[in-house]
C-alpha cells in the first residue's frame, strides 16, 4: 500500500481542506447595550451582522457537509498518478438523523403542574399541535444538530381582527440560522435584547430585515434608515427564541469532522489502490516487439502475453506487473479505529457490538452504546426545554390578550415532557413501582418518579385522588340507598 498509513496519519494530524476555515462552535452576539430602540438600532445591527456573517458562513459549510459536499471532493490529484477517487461516505447525515430521531421521536407533552389549569393548558397544547409543533421541534432539532443552534418563532395570526378571532390564533414555526440571529446584553444571564430575521430577495437584490424587541417591531431594507418602519410589539415579548444545541453552540458531529474526513480519504485511497492494481503497468524484460502498436493492442485486448526474443529463443525472458500490494487487514484495522473514534465522539451506538451471550436489559444497552446516546439526548433536551418554555410564554401571552385562557396561567405552571421510551422495560418498571408502594413509606408521586413509569406523575396522582374521591362518594351513596331500602322493609 505504499505510503498509505503515512497519508492516514497526515490527515489525522492536520486537514488541509476547507475545514481549516471552520470556527468550532458558533459565537454568541453579546453587546454592551441595555436595550435596543430606534436611536441605536442600526449601530447594534452593524456590530451584530459582523459576528452573524461568520456564524452564517460556518452554518453553510456544515449544512453542505451534511448534504454530502465534503472536503474530500476538493482533494487535488497526486502528481505521480492520474488516479484520484473522491468518495464521500456521508456519516454526518445518519448521525443527525439518529440523534434527532432518538431525542424528538415522540411529540412534546405539556403537563399542568396544577390541575385547575388543565383545561387552559390542554387548549394551548391543541393549538400548538395544530401548528405541527412536533414537526417544528424536529426541524429545529435538525438545524441544531448540524449548526449548533436553531431558532423558533411564535406570532399572532394575521387573520386576527377586531371583530374576529380565528380558531387557531397563533403561527408557530422554525427559522433558518443562516438568516436569523439574536443579540444578548452583557447583563447577568445575557438576556436577549433583540432578535432579527432577514430575507435576501434574489430578484430585486435587496435584503429585507425584521427585528423584534419586547416593545417594538422594526422593519427596514438594505440597512437604510430611510426605509425604517416602527410598530409596537402587541405581544410584549420577543417572538424569536434561540435554541441552543450545546453550551458552546456546537453541532452533534462537528468535533468528528476530522475523523470523517479521514474515513473519506481511507475509502478513496483504498479505491485508488484497487484501481491502481487493475491498471497496473506490465514490464517486459528480454523481448522485443516487431510492431509495438499491434503487439500492445493485442495484449490489452486479450490480457494474455506470449514472449519470444527476436531470434526465437525464449530463454531469460520475464514479464511482471508493477502494482501496489493491498494490505486488507491493515486497512480494516484503520477503518475499525476510525469508526470507534467517530462513535465515541458523537455518542452513536455501536452497530458492530458482539453479544457475549445471555446479555439482557441494561447490560445490552450499556454494551452497545445506548447509554451514550441517552446522555446526548438529555443534554439537548435541557437546552430545548429552556427555549420551548420561552416560546410557550409568547403563545400564552397571545391567548390571554384574546381572552381564550385564564389570565393567571403562566409558563411556570407547565411541565414540558419529551417522552422517548417510557414503555421500555415496562414490566421491570411496574414491579419497581409495586415494591416502592408496598414499603408504605413513600408518596405515590415519588414512587412513580423513581420507577420512571410515566412523565405525568403529578397529573396522574391528582386524577387518581379525584377518581378515588368519586368512588368513595358513589360507595357512600350506594350504602345510604341500601340503608334506606332496609329501613323501609323493616317498617
Amino acid at each position: 500500500m505504499g505510503n498509505f498509513f503515512r497519508r492516514v496519519g497526515d490527515i489525522l494530524k492536520k486537514n488541509n481542506f476547507t475545514l481549516d476555515s471552520l470556527h468550532y462552535g458558533r459565537q454568541r452576539i453579546i453587546l454592551d447595550y441595555p436595550e435596543v430602540d430606534s436611536s441605536n438600532l442600526f449601530q447594534v445591527m452593524q456590530k451584530a451582522l459582523g459576528i452573524h456573517r461568520q456564524n452564517s458562513k460556518d452554518c453553510q459549510y456544515l449544512i453542505d457537509y451534511w448534504l454530502g459536499d465534503q472536503d474530500i471532493l476538493g482533494r487535488p490529484r497526486a502528481e505521480t498518478s492520474n488516479i484520484n477517487n473522491q468518495t464521500v461516505v456521508n456519516f454526518a447525515f445518519p448521525i443527525t438523523r439518529q440523534i434527532v430521531g432518538y431525542t424528538f421521536g415522540n411529540p412534546t407533552e405539556f403537563i399542568p403542574k396544577n390541575i385547575k389549569y388543565q383545561k387552559d393548558i390542554s387548549r394551548l397544547a391543541d393549538i400548538y399541535n395544530y401548528e405541527e409543533s412536533h414537526a417544528v421541534d424536529t426541524c429545529s432539532g435538525i438545524y441544531g444538530s448540524i449548526c449548533g443552534l436553531s431558532y423558533m418563532i411564535t406570532l399572532p395570526s394575521n387573520k386576527i381582527t377586531k371583530d374576529m378571532t380565528p380558531e387557531i390564533p397563533i403561527v408557530h414555526s422554525y427559522l433558518d440560522p443562516r438568516t436569523t440571529f439574536v443579540v444578548q446584553s452583557t447583563d447577568v444571564g445575557n438576556p436577549v435584547i433583540m432578535s432579527c430575521h432577514y430575507i435576501d430577495n434574489k430578484v430585486t437584490g435587496k435584503t429585507d430585515y425584521i427585528c423584534y424587541t419586547d416593545k417594538y417591531k422594526f422593519e427596514f431594507t438594505n440597512m437604510n434608515p430611510d426605509t425604517l418602519k416602527i410598530s409596537v410589539n402587541p405581544v410584549g415579548l420577543n417572538p424569536i427564541t434561540l435554541v441552543e444545541n450545546s453550551l458552546f453552540l456546537t453541532g452533534d458531529w462537528e468535533q468528528a469532522i476530522a475523523v470523517m474526513n479521514a474515513q473519506n480519504q481511507v475509502t478513496s485511497d483504498t479505491l485508488n489502490d484497487i484501481e491502481g492494481t487493475i491498471k497496473s503497468l506490465l514490464v517486459i524484460l528480454g523481448a522485443e516487439f516487431e510492431d509495438d502498436n499491434v503487439g500492445i493492442k493485442k495484449i490489452k485486448e486479450n490480457r494474455v502475453l506470449t514472449l519470444a526474443r527476436g531470434d526465437g529463443n525464449s530463454g531469460n525472458l520475464d514479464a511482471k506487473f508493477i502494482s501496489p500490494q493491498l494490505d486488507s487487514i491493515s486497512v480494516e484495522n484503520v477503518r475499525k479505529y476510525l469508526d470507534d473514534a467517530r462513535n465515541v465522539i458523537t455518542g452513536i451506538p455501536d452497530r458492530s457490538a458482539n453479544s457475549s451471550g445471555g446479555d439482557t436489559g441494561m447490560a445490552v444497552i450499556n454494551r452497545d452504546g445506548w447509554t451514550d446516546i441517552e446522555i446526548v439526548a438529555r443534554l439537548k433536551e435541557m437546552f430545548y426545554k429552556k427555549a420551548k418554555r420561552q416560546q410557550l410564554s409568547v403563545g400564552l401571552a397571545i391567548l390571554k390578550k384574546l381572552g381564550l385562557i385564564s389570565k393567571d396561567v403562566s409558563a411556570l405552571d407547565i411541565d414540558i415532557s419529551v417522552g422517548r421510551h417510557t414503555t421500555d422495560n415496562l414490566q421491570t418498571k411496574t414491579q419497581a413501582f409495586s415494591t416502592l408502594v408496598a414499603t408504605g413509606e413513600l408518596a405515590t408521586i415519588d414512587c412513580l418518579e423513581l420507577s420512571c413509569l410515566t412523565n405525568k406523575s403529578r397529573e396522574i396522582v391528582e386524577r387518581g385522588e379525584q377518581a378515588k374521591k368519586e368512588r368513595e362518594k358513589e360507595t357512600n351513596n350506594q350504602n345510604n340507598n341500601n340503608q334506606t331500602e332496609n329501613n323501609g322493609i323493616t317498617e
